[in-house]
Protein backbone atom coordinates (compact mmCIF):
# COMPACT_ATOMS: atom_id res chain seq x y z
CA UNK A 1 0.00 0.00 0.00
CA UNK A 2 1.58 3.32 -0.69
CA UNK A 3 2.57 5.44 2.12
CA UNK A 4 0.29 8.66 2.60
CA UNK A 5 1.85 11.93 1.97
CA UNK A 6 2.05 13.79 5.42
CA UNK A 7 0.37 17.37 5.06
CA UNK A 8 0.23 20.35 7.14
CA UNK A 9 -1.78 24.15 6.91
CA UNK A 10 -0.20 27.33 8.21
CA UNK A 11 -2.23 30.31 9.04
CA UNK A 12 -1.56 33.44 10.83
CA UNK A 13 -3.95 36.91 11.76
CA UNK A 14 -1.68 39.39 12.67
CA UNK A 15 -4.16 40.95 15.29
CA UNK A 16 -6.51 39.51 18.16
CA UNK A 17 -9.25 41.40 17.15
CA UNK A 18 -13.08 39.09 16.91
CA UNK A 19 -13.79 38.91 13.14
CA UNK A 20 -9.93 38.53 12.49
CA UNK A 21 -9.89 35.22 14.94
CA UNK A 22 -13.59 34.25 13.55
CA UNK A 23 -11.10 34.64 10.24
CA UNK A 24 -9.01 32.34 11.82
CA UNK A 25 -11.11 29.61 12.76
CA UNK A 26 -12.42 29.79 9.05
CA UNK A 27 -9.44 28.87 7.44
CA UNK A 28 -8.41 26.08 10.13
CA UNK A 29 -12.21 24.62 9.42
CA UNK A 30 -11.21 25.19 5.47
CA UNK A 31 -7.47 23.08 5.93
CA UNK A 32 -8.78 20.55 7.96
CA UNK A 33 -11.70 19.97 5.61
CA UNK A 34 -9.55 20.37 2.29
CA UNK A 35 -6.60 18.13 3.49
CA UNK A 36 -8.72 15.50 4.76
CA UNK A 37 -10.62 15.31 1.49
CA UNK A 38 -7.70 13.59 -0.19
CA UNK A 39 -7.73 9.87 0.05
CA UNK A 40 -3.53 10.22 -0.40
CA UNK A 41 -3.03 12.51 2.50
CA UNK A 42 -2.54 12.53 5.84
CA UNK A 43 -3.35 15.57 7.98
CA UNK A 44 -0.78 15.94 10.75
CA UNK A 45 -1.56 19.76 12.05
CA UNK A 46 -3.26 22.99 11.08
CA UNK A 47 -0.78 25.03 12.36
CA UNK A 48 -1.61 28.62 13.63
CA UNK A 49 -0.48 32.40 15.12
CA UNK A 50 -2.63 34.68 16.22
CA UNK A 51 -2.62 37.71 17.01
CA UNK A 52 1.42 38.01 15.66
CA UNK A 53 2.96 40.18 12.91
CA UNK A 54 4.55 38.02 10.43
CA UNK A 55 7.53 40.55 9.78
CA UNK A 56 9.59 38.33 11.96
CA UNK A 57 9.23 34.89 12.70
CA UNK A 58 10.62 34.95 16.19
CA UNK A 59 7.39 35.45 17.74
CA UNK A 60 5.77 32.99 16.11
CA UNK A 61 5.26 29.71 18.30
CA UNK A 62 3.11 28.14 15.81
CA UNK A 63 5.19 28.72 13.06
CA UNK A 64 8.20 27.57 14.49
CA UNK A 65 6.51 24.49 15.96
CA UNK A 66 5.88 23.67 12.62
CA UNK A 67 9.37 24.23 11.23
CA UNK A 68 10.91 21.92 14.00
CA UNK A 69 8.42 19.21 13.46
CA UNK A 70 9.37 19.33 9.60
CA UNK A 71 12.95 18.98 10.53
CA UNK A 72 11.70 16.19 12.81
CA UNK A 73 10.90 14.48 9.31
CA UNK A 74 7.09 14.47 10.35
CA UNK A 75 5.62 16.71 7.38
CA UNK A 76 6.20 16.18 3.61
CA UNK A 77 4.10 18.94 2.16
CA UNK A 78 2.88 22.50 3.95
CA UNK A 79 -0.69 24.03 2.44
CA UNK A 80 -0.77 27.98 3.51
CA UNK A 81 -3.15 30.69 1.97
CA UNK A 82 -0.64 33.01 0.64
CA UNK A 83 2.67 34.66 1.27
CA UNK A 84 1.87 37.43 3.27
CA UNK A 85 0.21 34.50 5.57
CA UNK A 86 3.55 32.79 5.36
CA UNK A 87 5.48 35.69 6.39
CA UNK A 88 5.78 39.35 5.34
CA UNK A 89 9.49 39.47 4.98
CA UNK A 90 11.25 38.78 2.22
CA UNK A 91 14.63 37.36 3.43
CA UNK A 92 12.53 34.99 6.09
CA UNK A 93 10.36 33.35 3.03
CA UNK A 94 12.82 32.61 1.26
CA UNK A 95 15.29 31.48 3.70
CA UNK A 96 12.40 28.90 5.49
CA UNK A 97 11.26 27.67 1.91
CA UNK A 98 14.68 27.01 0.75
CA UNK A 99 15.55 25.06 3.61
CA UNK A 100 12.39 23.19 3.59
CA UNK A 101 13.01 22.46 -0.34
CA UNK A 102 16.32 21.03 1.58
CA UNK A 103 14.31 18.55 3.51
CA UNK A 104 12.61 17.62 0.19
CA UNK A 105 9.59 19.56 1.70
CA UNK A 106 7.51 21.70 -0.87
CA UNK A 107 5.51 24.35 0.23
CA UNK A 108 1.54 25.38 -1.76
CA UNK A 109 0.77 28.88 -1.36
CA UNK A 110 -2.89 28.30 -2.68
CA UNK A 111 -4.28 32.03 -3.18
CA UNK A 112 -1.53 33.19 -5.19
CA UNK A 113 -0.88 30.10 -7.38
CA UNK A 114 2.74 28.85 -6.16
CA UNK A 115 4.14 25.79 -5.86
CA UNK A 116 7.87 25.90 -4.32
CA UNK A 117 8.49 22.51 -6.19
CA UNK A 118 8.04 24.35 -9.39
CA UNK A 119 10.98 25.71 -11.46
CA UNK A 120 9.73 29.10 -11.23
CA UNK A 121 8.47 28.71 -7.96
CA UNK A 122 10.96 30.65 -6.32
CA UNK A 123 11.20 33.31 -8.88
CA UNK A 124 7.50 33.77 -8.44
CA UNK A 125 7.81 33.20 -4.65
CA UNK A 126 10.53 36.29 -4.23
CA UNK A 127 7.93 38.49 -6.00
CA UNK A 128 5.00 38.26 -3.92
CA UNK A 129 7.31 37.99 -0.91
CA UNK A 130 8.68 41.43 -2.15
CA UNK A 131 4.97 42.44 -2.67
CA UNK A 132 3.91 41.58 0.96
CA UNK A 133 7.37 43.66 2.36
CA UNK A 134 6.81 46.36 0.99
CA UNK A 135 2.46 46.25 2.16
CA UNK A 136 3.68 46.10 5.44
CA UNK A 137 5.84 48.79 5.24
CA UNK A 138 2.71 50.81 4.24
CA UNK A 139 0.28 49.63 6.46
CA UNK A 140 3.35 50.60 9.59
CA UNK A 141 3.91 54.21 7.92
CA UNK A 142 -0.10 54.67 8.03
CA UNK A 143 -0.33 53.44 11.66
CA UNK A 144 2.61 55.57 12.67
CA UNK A 145 0.72 58.63 10.54
CA UNK A 146 -2.37 58.57 12.16
CA UNK A 147 -0.92 58.48 15.27
CA UNK A 148 1.03 60.91 14.92
CA UNK A 149 -1.56 63.20 13.88
CA UNK A 150 -3.70 62.31 16.85
CA UNK A 151 -0.73 63.23 19.07
CA UNK A 152 -0.17 66.70 17.24
CA UNK A 153 -3.79 67.08 18.11
CA UNK A 154 -3.53 66.70 21.90
CA UNK A 155 -4.85 62.83 22.12
CA UNK A 156 -2.52 61.24 24.97
CA UNK A 157 -1.29 57.78 24.75
CA UNK A 158 0.39 55.44 27.33
CA UNK A 159 -0.59 54.00 30.45
CA UNK A 160 -4.29 54.92 31.47
CA UNK A 161 -3.39 55.42 35.47
CA UNK A 162 -0.31 57.47 36.69
CA UNK A 163 -0.06 58.94 40.15
CA UNK A 164 -2.17 61.60 40.18
CA UNK A 165 -4.15 61.46 36.81
CA UNK A 166 -6.61 59.15 34.87
CA UNK A 167 -5.79 58.95 30.80
CA UNK A 168 -9.90 58.85 29.89
CA UNK A 169 -10.06 59.01 26.29
CA UNK A 170 -7.06 60.37 25.52
CA UNK A 171 -7.60 63.19 28.05
CA UNK A 172 -5.71 63.38 31.31
CA UNK A 173 -8.00 64.10 34.17
CA UNK A 174 -6.43 64.77 37.79
CA UNK A 175 -7.15 62.77 41.10
CA UNK A 176 -7.08 65.04 43.82
CA UNK A 177 -6.00 62.84 46.68
CA UNK A 178 -3.16 61.18 44.37
CA UNK A 179 -2.10 64.82 43.54
CA UNK A 180 -1.47 65.28 46.94
CA UNK A 181 0.84 62.94 47.15
CA UNK A 182 2.79 64.13 43.98
CA UNK A 183 3.02 67.73 45.49
CA UNK A 184 4.65 66.27 48.87
CA UNK A 185 6.90 64.27 46.54
CA UNK A 186 8.03 67.92 45.03
CA UNK A 187 7.80 69.60 48.08
CA UNK A 188 10.60 66.88 49.94
CA UNK A 189 12.62 67.06 46.93
CA UNK A 190 13.05 71.04 46.26
CA UNK A 191 11.93 72.90 49.51
CA UNK A 192 13.49 69.83 52.26
CA UNK A 193 15.87 69.09 49.69
CA UNK A 194 15.61 65.11 50.59
CA UNK A 195 17.08 62.50 47.86
CA UNK A 196 15.12 60.06 46.23
CA UNK A 197 15.98 57.15 48.50
CA UNK A 198 15.07 59.04 51.43
CA UNK A 199 11.53 60.14 50.06
CA UNK A 200 10.69 56.58 49.16
CA UNK A 201 11.73 55.37 52.58
CA UNK A 202 9.80 58.15 54.40
CA UNK A 203 6.64 57.72 52.29
CA UNK A 204 7.09 53.25 52.59
CA UNK A 205 7.26 54.65 56.68
CA UNK A 206 4.22 56.53 56.44
CA UNK A 207 2.21 53.77 54.67
CA UNK A 208 1.79 55.43 51.36
CA UNK A 209 1.23 53.02 48.54
CA UNK A 210 2.04 53.34 44.75
CA UNK A 211 -0.97 53.04 42.20
CA UNK A 212 -0.38 49.17 41.72
CA UNK A 213 -0.14 48.75 45.76
CA UNK A 214 3.59 47.77 45.68
CA UNK A 215 5.98 50.01 48.01
CA UNK A 216 7.99 53.30 46.91
CA UNK A 217 11.81 52.63 45.44
CA UNK A 218 14.27 55.12 44.40
CA UNK A 219 13.82 54.65 40.52
CA UNK A 220 9.97 55.41 40.66
CA UNK A 221 10.57 58.79 42.90
CA UNK A 222 12.75 59.84 40.13
CA UNK A 223 10.38 58.80 37.28
CA UNK A 224 7.81 60.80 39.08
CA UNK A 225 10.15 63.93 39.15
CA UNK A 226 10.97 63.82 35.80
CA UNK A 227 7.41 63.60 34.28
CA UNK A 228 6.68 66.94 32.58
CA UNK A 229 2.97 65.62 32.99
CA UNK A 230 2.69 66.80 36.24
CA UNK A 231 3.07 70.89 35.33
CA UNK A 232 0.52 70.48 32.71
CA UNK A 233 2.82 69.91 29.58
CA UNK A 234 2.59 66.41 27.62
CA UNK A 235 5.63 64.49 25.31
CA UNK A 236 4.89 61.61 23.20
CA UNK A 237 6.49 59.75 21.25
CA UNK A 238 9.35 58.68 23.68
CA UNK A 239 9.92 55.63 22.40
CA UNK A 240 9.88 54.57 18.84
CA UNK A 241 10.33 51.15 16.74
CA UNK A 242 13.90 51.22 14.83
CA UNK A 243 11.52 49.97 11.91
CA UNK A 244 8.47 47.50 11.03
CA UNK A 245 11.17 44.42 10.40
CA UNK A 246 12.81 44.00 13.31
CA UNK A 247 10.53 46.18 15.89
CA UNK A 248 13.23 46.92 18.32
CA UNK A 249 12.16 49.89 20.83
CA UNK A 250 14.46 52.13 21.07
CA UNK A 251 14.47 55.52 23.17
CA UNK A 252 13.82 58.92 21.39
CA UNK A 253 16.61 61.45 22.64
CA UNK A 254 14.59 64.20 20.10
CA UNK A 255 17.82 64.12 17.60
CA UNK A 256 16.13 61.71 14.80
CA UNK A 257 14.37 64.02 12.31
CA UNK A 258 12.26 61.10 11.11
CA UNK A 259 10.80 60.61 14.36
CA UNK A 260 10.43 64.01 16.42
CA UNK A 261 9.32 64.44 19.73
CA UNK A 262 5.55 65.36 19.89
CA UNK A 263 6.00 68.22 22.83
CA UNK A 264 2.48 70.43 23.85
CA UNK A 265 3.10 73.16 26.37
CA UNK A 266 -0.23 73.65 28.79
CA UNK A 267 -1.69 70.31 27.38
CA UNK A 268 -3.57 70.06 30.56
CA UNK A 269 -4.43 71.10 34.34
CA UNK A 270 -1.17 71.02 36.02
CA UNK A 271 -0.42 69.58 39.67
CA UNK A 272 2.60 71.42 40.48
CA UNK A 273 3.88 74.77 39.39
CA UNK A 274 6.24 75.11 36.18
CA UNK A 275 8.22 77.28 38.93
CA UNK A 276 8.55 74.16 41.06
CA UNK A 277 8.78 71.50 38.28
CA UNK A 278 12.55 73.54 36.79
CA UNK A 279 13.34 74.13 39.74
CA UNK A 280 13.52 69.89 40.51
CA UNK A 281 15.16 69.47 36.83
CA UNK A 282 17.59 71.79 38.31
CA UNK A 283 18.47 70.00 40.71
CA UNK A 284 18.41 66.37 39.70
CA UNK A 285 21.03 67.94 37.07
CA UNK A 286 22.93 69.73 39.69
CA UNK A 287 23.17 65.70 41.51
CA UNK A 288 23.44 63.93 38.62
CA UNK A 289 26.73 65.78 37.38
CA UNK A 290 29.17 64.29 40.19
CA UNK A 291 28.08 61.00 38.65
CA UNK A 292 29.01 61.86 35.53
CA UNK A 293 32.40 63.36 36.58
CA UNK A 294 32.91 60.17 38.57
CA UNK A 295 32.10 60.71 41.70
CA UNK A 296 29.12 59.90 43.81
CA UNK A 297 26.57 62.02 44.87
CA UNK A 298 25.99 62.28 49.00
CA UNK A 299 23.04 60.80 49.75
CA UNK A 300 21.08 62.65 52.61
CA UNK A 301 21.83 59.37 55.06
CA UNK A 302 24.83 57.15 54.68
CA UNK A 303 23.06 54.34 55.28
CA UNK A 304 20.03 55.08 52.72
CA UNK A 305 18.25 52.00 50.68
CA UNK A 306 20.70 50.01 52.02
CA UNK A 307 19.19 48.93 55.42
CA UNK A 308 16.93 45.72 55.49
CA UNK A 309 14.92 43.51 58.19
CA UNK A 310 16.49 40.25 59.11
CA UNK A 311 13.02 38.49 60.04
CA UNK A 312 10.64 39.46 56.50
CA UNK A 313 13.20 41.12 54.39
CA UNK A 314 11.73 44.50 53.65
CA UNK A 315 13.45 47.67 53.70
CA UNK A 316 13.86 49.63 56.86
CA UNK A 317 13.18 53.13 56.47
CA UNK A 318 13.91 56.55 58.65
CA UNK A 319 11.50 57.59 60.79
CA UNK A 320 11.78 60.55 64.11
CA UNK A 321 12.34 63.88 62.79
CA UNK A 322 15.33 64.92 61.28
CA UNK A 323 17.79 65.01 64.37
CA UNK A 324 19.99 62.15 64.97
CA UNK A 325 18.78 62.42 68.55
CA UNK A 326 15.30 61.58 67.77
CA UNK A 327 15.98 59.12 64.37
CA UNK A 328 15.61 55.54 64.14
CA UNK A 329 14.96 52.90 61.41
CA UNK A 330 11.40 50.30 61.25
CA UNK A 331 11.32 48.02 59.06
CA UNK A 332 8.84 49.18 56.09
CA UNK A 333 6.55 45.89 56.14
CA UNK A 334 5.93 46.36 60.07
CA UNK A 335 4.97 50.58 59.14
CA UNK A 336 2.59 49.25 56.85
CA UNK A 337 1.08 46.25 58.03
CA UNK A 338 1.67 45.76 61.89
CA UNK A 339 3.44 43.37 64.26
CA UNK A 340 1.17 40.06 63.40
CA UNK A 341 2.68 38.18 60.51
CA UNK A 342 -0.01 37.39 58.25
CA UNK A 343 -1.21 35.83 54.53
CA UNK A 344 -2.89 39.18 52.52
CA UNK A 345 -5.16 38.39 49.58
CA UNK A 346 -2.65 38.00 47.20
CA UNK A 347 -1.05 35.20 49.14
CA UNK A 348 2.04 37.76 50.14
CA UNK A 349 3.20 37.02 54.06
CA UNK A 350 3.10 40.85 55.61
CA UNK A 351 3.59 42.19 58.66
CA UNK A 352 6.60 41.91 61.27
CA UNK A 353 7.86 41.83 64.65
CA UNK A 354 11.02 43.01 64.54
CA UNK A 355 12.04 46.26 66.32
CA UNK A 356 12.94 49.72 65.65
CA UNK A 357 16.80 50.60 65.89
CA UNK A 358 18.39 53.63 66.79
CA UNK A 359 20.82 55.48 64.01
CA UNK A 360 23.23 55.68 66.99
CA UNK A 361 23.10 52.31 67.26
CA UNK A 362 24.15 51.71 63.73
CA UNK A 363 26.66 54.26 63.27
CA UNK A 364 28.46 52.88 66.63
CA UNK A 365 28.78 49.55 64.80
CA UNK A 366 30.02 50.92 61.76
CA UNK A 367 32.32 52.60 63.61
CA UNK A 368 33.34 49.45 65.07
CA UNK A 369 33.86 47.56 61.87
CA UNK A 370 36.27 50.16 60.37
CA UNK A 371 38.23 50.24 63.37
CA UNK A 372 38.12 45.98 63.28
CA UNK A 373 39.31 46.13 59.33
CA UNK A 374 41.90 48.73 60.25
CA UNK A 375 42.99 46.60 63.39
CA UNK A 376 43.33 43.21 61.54
CA UNK A 377 43.69 44.36 58.53
CA UNK A 378 47.59 42.50 58.26
CA UNK A 379 45.83 39.39 59.03
CA UNK A 380 42.74 39.95 56.69
CA UNK A 381 45.32 40.70 53.61
CA UNK A 382 47.61 37.79 54.20
CA UNK A 383 44.21 35.71 54.35
CA UNK A 384 43.34 37.33 50.63
CA UNK A 385 46.30 36.18 49.27
CA UNK A 386 46.15 32.76 50.20
CA UNK A 387 42.55 33.34 48.62
CA UNK A 388 44.52 34.34 45.30
CA UNK A 389 47.43 31.60 45.89
CA UNK A 390 44.59 29.22 45.61
CA UNK A 391 42.67 30.16 42.95
CA UNK A 392 45.82 30.38 40.99
CA UNK A 393 46.94 26.46 41.89
CA UNK A 394 42.79 25.38 40.79
CA UNK A 395 43.30 27.21 37.36
CA UNK A 396 44.79 24.60 34.99
CA UNK A 397 43.29 25.71 31.45
CA UNK A 398 42.92 23.14 28.85
CA UNK A 399 43.93 24.06 25.29
CA UNK A 400 40.17 24.31 23.57
CA UNK A 401 41.87 24.21 20.02
CA UNK A 402 41.47 20.31 19.74
CA UNK A 403 37.88 20.59 20.99
CA UNK A 404 37.08 23.32 18.15
CA UNK A 405 38.61 21.04 15.32
CA UNK A 406 36.18 18.59 16.61
CA UNK A 407 33.41 20.19 16.72
CA UNK A 408 34.02 21.56 12.73
CA UNK A 409 34.72 17.26 11.74
CA UNK A 410 31.13 16.58 12.90
CA UNK A 411 29.64 20.02 11.27
CA UNK A 412 31.03 18.69 7.98
CA UNK A 413 30.03 14.66 8.69
CA UNK A 414 26.77 16.39 9.38
CA UNK A 415 26.06 18.72 6.13
CA UNK A 416 27.98 14.89 4.43
CA UNK A 417 25.19 12.86 5.65
CA UNK A 418 22.46 15.43 4.43
CA UNK A 419 24.03 15.76 0.98
CA UNK A 420 23.74 11.62 1.12
CA UNK A 421 20.29 11.75 1.81
CA UNK A 422 19.77 14.54 -1.18
CA UNK A 423 20.65 11.88 -3.89
CA UNK A 424 18.74 8.98 -2.06
CA UNK A 425 21.96 7.44 -0.81
CA UNK A 426 20.63 7.28 2.61
CA UNK A 427 17.35 7.50 4.11
CA UNK A 428 15.30 10.57 6.24
CA UNK A 429 15.27 8.02 9.33
CA UNK A 430 19.36 6.88 8.82
CA UNK A 431 20.15 11.07 8.30
CA UNK A 432 18.27 11.72 11.67
CA UNK A 433 19.93 9.27 13.37
CA UNK A 434 23.48 10.32 12.58
CA UNK A 435 22.61 14.35 12.64
CA UNK A 436 21.20 13.68 16.24
CA UNK A 437 24.58 11.64 16.88
CA UNK A 438 26.71 14.53 15.60
CA UNK A 439 24.76 16.99 17.50
CA UNK A 440 25.22 15.43 20.56
CA UNK A 441 28.87 15.00 20.88
CA UNK A 442 28.95 18.95 19.39
CA UNK A 443 27.17 19.75 22.28
CA UNK A 444 29.28 18.29 24.70
CA UNK A 445 32.30 19.75 22.99
CA UNK A 446 30.82 23.00 23.22
CA UNK A 447 29.34 22.85 26.64
CA UNK A 448 33.47 21.42 27.66
CA UNK A 449 34.60 24.80 25.67
CA UNK A 450 31.84 27.34 27.50
CA UNK A 451 33.33 25.84 30.75
CA UNK A 452 36.53 26.16 30.24
CA UNK A 453 35.87 29.72 29.09
CA UNK A 454 33.50 30.51 32.04
CA UNK A 455 35.88 29.43 34.81
CA UNK A 456 38.32 31.35 33.18
CA UNK A 457 36.30 34.11 33.36
CA UNK A 458 35.64 33.61 36.70
CA UNK A 459 38.86 33.44 38.33
CA UNK A 460 39.89 36.45 36.29
CA UNK A 461 37.27 38.15 37.82
CA UNK A 462 37.39 36.88 41.07
CA UNK A 463 41.25 37.59 40.79
CA UNK A 464 40.51 41.10 40.10
CA UNK A 465 37.98 41.39 42.79
CA UNK A 466 40.72 40.10 45.58
CA UNK A 467 43.17 42.17 44.30
CA UNK A 468 40.76 45.30 44.74
CA UNK A 469 40.11 44.10 48.63
CA UNK A 470 43.97 43.96 49.25
CA UNK A 471 44.66 47.51 47.82
CA UNK A 472 41.81 48.76 50.14
CA UNK A 473 43.38 47.07 53.17
CA UNK A 474 45.94 48.88 52.66
CA UNK A 475 45.31 52.20 52.90
CA UNK A 476 42.87 51.33 56.05
CA UNK A 477 44.82 52.62 58.09
CA UNK A 478 44.20 56.11 56.42
CA UNK A 479 40.13 55.22 57.00
CA UNK A 480 38.46 58.19 59.12
CA UNK A 481 36.38 56.13 61.48
CA UNK A 482 34.46 59.08 62.11
CA UNK A 483 33.38 59.91 58.66
CA UNK A 484 29.86 59.63 57.19
CA UNK A 485 31.18 59.89 53.96
CA UNK A 486 33.44 57.18 54.39
CA UNK A 487 30.26 55.15 55.82
CA UNK A 488 28.54 55.76 52.54
CA UNK A 489 31.15 54.40 50.33
CA UNK A 490 31.97 51.41 52.21
CA UNK A 491 28.70 49.92 53.06
CA UNK A 492 27.36 47.54 50.59
CA UNK A 493 24.29 46.14 52.61
CA UNK A 494 23.19 45.94 56.37
CA UNK A 495 20.86 43.75 57.68
CA UNK A 496 19.12 44.23 61.33
CA UNK A 497 18.00 41.66 63.45
CA UNK A 498 15.66 41.23 66.38
CA UNK A 499 18.31 40.02 69.17
CA UNK A 500 20.45 43.10 68.98
CA UNK A 501 22.57 41.83 66.31
CA UNK A 502 23.26 43.84 62.88
CA UNK A 503 25.26 42.27 59.71
CA UNK A 504 27.59 44.44 58.10
CA UNK A 505 28.90 44.04 54.92
CA UNK A 506 31.26 46.45 53.49
CA UNK A 507 32.90 46.72 50.04
CA UNK A 508 36.38 46.54 51.04
CA UNK A 509 36.57 42.65 52.54
CA UNK A 510 34.51 39.65 51.02
CA UNK A 511 33.14 38.91 53.94
CA UNK A 512 30.33 39.69 55.92
CA UNK A 513 30.50 41.27 60.17
CA UNK A 514 27.99 40.10 62.53
CA UNK A 515 27.69 42.05 65.74
CA UNK A 516 26.08 42.00 69.09
CA UNK A 517 25.64 45.26 71.23
CA UNK A 518 24.18 46.01 74.31
CA UNK A 519 22.51 49.85 75.57
CA UNK A 520 23.28 51.06 78.32
CA UNK A 521 21.49 53.79 80.02
CA UNK A 522 23.55 57.04 81.38
CA UNK A 523 21.88 57.63 85.02
CA UNK A 524 20.06 60.80 85.52
CA UNK A 525 19.22 61.52 81.90
CA UNK A 526 15.87 60.69 80.49
CA UNK A 527 17.22 59.28 76.92
CA UNK A 528 20.91 59.66 76.99
CA UNK A 529 22.70 56.16 76.67
CA UNK A 530 25.77 54.36 75.54
CA UNK A 531 26.29 51.57 72.66
CA UNK A 532 28.45 48.83 73.24
CA UNK A 533 29.59 46.00 70.94
CA UNK A 534 29.68 42.91 72.61
CA UNK A 535 30.52 40.36 69.87
CA UNK A 536 32.56 41.00 66.21
CA UNK A 537 32.25 37.51 64.57
CA UNK A 538 33.01 36.80 60.73
CA UNK A 539 30.37 35.63 58.88
CA UNK A 540 29.72 34.69 54.87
Amino acid sequence: MKEKIKVAAYCRVSTALEDQLHSLSAQIKYFTEYISSHDDWELIEVYYDEGITGTSAKKRDGFNRMIADCEDGKINLILTKEVSRFARNTVDTLNYTRMLSQLNINVIFMNDGIDTDDKDGELRLTIMASLAQEESRKISERVKWGIRRKMEDGFAYGKSHLLGYRINNGVLEVIPEEAELVKLIFHKYVNEGKGSSVISNELNAAGYTSIRGAIFRQDSIMRILKNEKYCGDLVQWKRYCNNYLEKKLLRNYGDNPDVPLVEIKDHHEPIISRELFEKAQEIIEKRGKPARDGRKYSQHYWHSSRVFCGECGSAFGITGGKYLKNRCLRCINRSKYGTERRMNVNGVEVGCDNKFITEKIINTCMKYALEHIREEREDITEQLLDDIRAIQQAAIPIDIKPLQEKIEKMTAKKQAAIDLMLEGIISKDDLKDRVELYDKEIEELSVQIANNKNLGLANSKQLEQIKKFIAQMNSAENIDTDSFEVYNTMLKKMIVHANSTIDYYLTCIPFGLRMTYEKHHIPHTHSEYTVHITDCEVIS
